[in-house]
């Protein structure tokens, strides 16, 4: 396979995440020293689709929860530069105690203390007591959170020191991998997101038993009736709502092109600055403007009406570079991405449930074309959901190749043959005979236009017949939501930490909410998944984690395509820039002039 060597993704996997997380450093970095910000800053960076709620509980898009994590920061934290689980909200990491015996035996305990001036927007304290209040909004039955759940359900229950409720301690049922920073979460303020007291009598423990809580979710109307509340439009795009302890608020929301936070007065978090980076908040202002168009951001760049653009096109990034106007006004950086591509299969679906179809389009979709004519090198082919830099990554399994003559094959094995020489191959399904014609549902970016005219033509030669549907991204997500499908392109991010495949793979996320999709899973993955979970040996863990490999290679549920590099430009009017591996790859909160 050829690649481009300029732009090869190194794989040095040790200086990721074997040995201490330290930064892979791959671009020149500007000159971070901690001054004093000699003017108020505002940032304006571009967001490519407009975020469909601030309430991070209720929302996974990624960009929704960039802008929610300057209003709402969680306890714990990875930090950008050094990727390791840094404390935000709270003093230190977590003092963890092995539960040794009762009715939690085998599970831990997490104690935390919040900072002792850390407070709310209207003053108020920020106490154990609202950690508690957002984990009984998170499972409440009726709050559409599964995603989160995921993660979470490990808690057994949580609790508040009397003497000093800023200190708390988080029970655990068990063993888990992502254990400390699951249960560093977001918090959000009791007084207000729950002025009546509706969840205030609901016990947490009653909440995470599966049968109380179904039992209140079918009749008690106080928990109906705070999830109602709760996921209203005021309390995801309302600014007197979005009020939590970061160090900004809504300003104001312009429905299509932009929203803007401020910077709270006299916000408690930055005399604890230098002890504790995460709480760094230098601008005035961040600006988010919501710009779908890859052309329109530049020309907004270019007349610096735009301060940061990230997913530049690969060759407007290539020729910008040769222009000395713009070298003298911006920095070029190309920050890996920790996530990947792919195309999702709906294997409920009759003509996609046999796993040789499903093969058979992996073999037809060329995604090397794809690296060199459309990412121009700036991408590496991956073989499943975990990251190549990962240590478990299974280096041992092949790409699958683009061979239409493979497809054929396995589609003929499957029963599908042209047999009315139409040139798309059929069968009979339930007694009706059905083309192999496919919907592949994507958005209207150009890079997605033409992975999809490349996906297409490349099916087209094994006799599938495959139509794009472009469709905008808030349609897109909600025919995902509810399953009404075939094939659908999308992106998925990842963080530094170990990788939990629940939310994407465990059966239990096949819900409107929930992160599996794709209808994948049984007993047996299940039961792989779970195992994964609470393994705490990374040796043994690596080896459960290449088993999952092997079985997703197989079944072919995602069409895995590749890992990439962002194409970020900074003006360079702004200091303290830096790229990171964290996601989303910078941090507007640091920036200043």
């Amino acid at each position: 396979m050829h690649k481009p060597t300029r732009f090869h993704v190194h794989l040095f996997t040790l200086c990721l995440l074997i040995l201490g997380l330290q930064a892979c450093k791959t671009d020149p970095q500007t000159d971070t020293t901690d001054t004093v910000e000699s003017k108020e800053t505002t940032v304006v960076s571009r967001l490519t689709s407009e975020p469909d709620r601030l309430n991070p509980m209720l929302t996974t898009r990624s960009w929704s929860l960039h802008v929610a994590k300057f209003i709402f920061p969680t306890l714990m934290s990875f930090d950008p530069e050094t990727l390791e689980l840094s404390p935000q909200l709270v003093k230190s990491k977590p003092v963890i105690e092995t539960i040794t015996e009762g009715p939690y035996a085998g599970g831990n305990k997490y104690t935390f203390e919040i900072h002792e001036t850390a407070e709310w927007a209207s003053g108020k304290p920020i106490t154990g007591n609202d950690y508690v209040f957002t984990l009984k909004a998170l499972f409440n039955p009726q709050v559409p959170s599964d995603a989160y759940r995921a993660y979470l359900n490990v808690i057994r229950d949580v609790e508040v020191d009397a003497n000093n409720p800023k200190r708390f301690t988080v029970i655990t049922g068990e063993q888990y991998i992502k254990a400390d920073e699951a249960v560093g979460l977001f918090i959000f303020p009791e007084y207000l997101y729950d002025p009546d007291g509706l969840m205030k009598d609901i016990l947490l423990a009653d909440l995470l038993d599966a049968e109380k809580a179904k039992a209140l979710s079918e009749n008690n109307e106080q928990v109906a009736a705070f999830a109602e509340q709760f996921s209203s439009q005021p309390f995801s795009r309302d600014p007197d709502k979005l009020l939590g302890a970061g160090a900004y608020v809504l300003e104001e929301w312009r429905p299509g092109e932009q929203l803007t936070l401020v910077k709270k007065d006299n916000w408690w978090g930055d005399a604890l600055r230098e002890q504790y980076p995460l709480l760094t908040a230098r601008p005035k202002r961040i600006v988010f403007k919501f710009i779908q168009d890859s052309n329109a951001g530049i020309a907004l760049l270019k007349n610096e009406e735009l301060d940061v653009m990230q997913a530049i096109p690969e060759i407007q990034f290539e020729e910008m570079q040769k222009t000395e106007l713009l070298t003298e006004k911006f920095e070029f950086h190309t920050p890996q991405l920790l996530g990947f591509t792919y195309i999702g299969i709906n294997l409920r679906d009759p003509k996609l449930s046999d796993k040789r179809v499903r093969r058979a389009l992996a073999h037809v979709f060329n995604v090397d074309e794809i690296i060199n004519t459309v990412k121009f090198g700036y991408a590496e082919r991956i073989i499943g959901p975990f990251h190549p830099l990962k240590s478990y990554y299974h280096k041992d399994l092949a790409p699958i190749e683009f061979d239409p003559e493979a497809a054929k094959k396995l589609l003929a094995e499957a029963g599908w043959t042209d047999s009315n020489n139409d040139g798309t191959v059929d069968k009979v399904i339930n007694g009706q005979r059905m083309e192999l014609e496919l919907d592949l549902s994507l958005t209207s970016r150009q890079s997605a236009q033409d992975q999809g005219l490349i996906f297409q033509n490349g099916a087209k030669q094994a006799g599938i017949k495959i139509n794009l549907a472009t469709k905008a991204a808030a349609k897109l997500i909600q025919d995902l939501r509810t399953r009404d499908f075939e094939l659908f392109s999308l992106g998925a991010g990842q963080d530094v930490g170990p990788d939990d495949p629940r939310q994407i793979w465990h059966t239990s996320s096949d819900t409107p909410s929930g992160g599996n999709r794709v209808g994948f899973g049984n007993k047996e993955t299940d039961a792989l998944i779970d195992e994964i979970r609470t393994t705490l040996d990374p040796t043994k863990r690596a080896g459960l984690y290449k088993k999952f490999q092997e079985i997703l290679y197989d079944e072919q549920p995602y069409i895995f395509n590749y890992t990439t590099k962002d194409r970020v430009m900074v003006n360079k009017r702004l200091k303290g820039v830096k790229m990171s591996l964290v996601r989303p790859r910078y941090f507007e909160n640091y920036w200043y002039e």
